[in-house]
């Protein structure tokens, strides 16, 4: 549809600016940026907020909070380095394991380990 629309805006500048070519290639620049712009506001830029957000959450995490990792284990952050967080995931046994840093999706709430708690 959007291109389409553009093709037909194309197609008429150039039938008006046939014998301009200076104005044809200033209407064909427009339109190639027109289109990086667009590219930018529906692609790009909700990609890296994202990406920031995501930087923040895991600048955020400290100790003692729930986790889920990206493999769908869930425990509580019992230390924290650079680059790594050691996940404590069984009570009873006092299992430990050592995670990426990146490997964690998302913090818990507290309503949420409630809530499997619960269950």
């Amino acid at each position: 549809m959007y291109f389409d629309v553009l093709a037909q805006v194309a197609t008429q500048a150039a039938e008006q600016a046939a014998g301009n070519p200076t104005a044809n290639m200033v209407r064909t620049f427009g339109t190639v940026g027109l289109v990086l712009l667009v590219i930018y506001f529906i692609m790009l830029r909700p990609k890296q907020k994202e990406e920031k957000h995501r930087r923040n959450m895991l600048a955020s995490i400290k100790k003692y909070d729930k986790v889920m990792t990206i493999g769908g284990i869930i425990g509580t952050v019992m230390e924290i380095r650079e680059d790594e967080v050691i996940l404590k995931v069984d009570d009873n046994t006092n299992t430990r394991m050592k995670f990426s840093r990146s490997a964690i999706q998302r913090p818990l709430s507290v309503q949420d380990s409630e809530n499997k708690d619960d269950k």
